[in-house]
């Protein structure tokens, strides 16, 4: 049976990587986004009857309930909710301006929480504990270890980190499994724009590179397989080791 996927911010980085993973693993894909680009995913073929594009601000109650009656529309199940969009803006905690937390705490915060809600009735269809419908969370390595600079942002992810634990416990008896993905450096079109700004990216890892979001979208699948179905209400840092120990210079 085709399992049926809604990946927000869809149309560029992780998400879009996701939904062609997904795509060419024969899932049926719903790709939410503000950007209209992300109805024609690059580097996928998609057969009409498995992919779908709805533009949606997961910022606005509305837009969300709408992206959503147009899934419900075609279907009454959901087997995962891939929660991959995500903004920064940078800038020292005393410089920031209110437009600026109130965007990210919108984009990073609200909208995954509005989009988890709104997608309960169809994640709960057909779910129990033993055969789980999933939703993974990108939140961001700031979130665990923050970053001068992009003080705010790393605030959000550690907020959506405490929604991811506690959603996980209070939707795993219906047989909801909620888990996270804390990425270091990713080269996504988010990063891109900041180059030649205040902004430090973290250097390579140990591994001698960033992330690339193919990377990323290969734990979005594990979280996806049945390998995973006992995993609840983690945050797993995918950063290739940045984290893990520092490096004396």
């Amino acid at each position: 049976m085709t399992r049926t996927a809604i990946v927000t911010g869809g149309a560029s980085g992780i998400g879009e990587s996701t939904v062609t993973r997904l795509l060419g693993e024969g899932w049926r894909v719903w790709s939410f986004d503000v950007n209209d680009r992300g109805a024609s995913p690059s580097g996928a073929k998609p057969d009409s009857d498995k992919f779908r594009f709805c533009r949606c601000d997961v910022t606005d109650p509305a837009s969300v309930k709408t992206a959503f009656d147009a899934v419900k529309a075609e279907t009454d199940k959901l087997d995962a909710l891939v929660c991959s969009a995500g903004v920064i803006r940078i800038g020292s905690l005393e410089d920031h301006k209110p437009e600026d937390v109130d965007f990210m705490l919108g984009v990073n915060v609200k909208g995954p929480w509005l989009c988890i809600r709104e997608a309960l009735p169809l994640l709960r269809k057909d779910a129990s504990v033993s055969d789980p419908s999933r939703v993974v969370v990108l939140g961001s390595i700031a979130g665990i270890r923050p970053k001068v600079g992009a003080g705010l942002y790393g605030a959000t992810k550690a907020a959506l980190h405490v929604l991811v634990g506690v959603f996980a416990v209070e939707l795993g008896p219906s047989g909801v499994i909620v888990n996270a993905i804390a990425p270091g450096s990713v080269r996504t079109p988010m990063i891109q724009p900041l180059a030649g700004t205040s902004y430090r990216r973290s250097t390579d890892s140990p591994l001698g590179r960033v992330a690339e979001p193919e990377d990323i979208a290969d734990i979005v699948m594990f979280y996806l397989s049945d390998a995973a179905k006992y995993i609840n209400g983690t945050v797993l840092p995918a950063d290739g080791g940045s984290r893990a120990a520092f490096v004396m210079r």
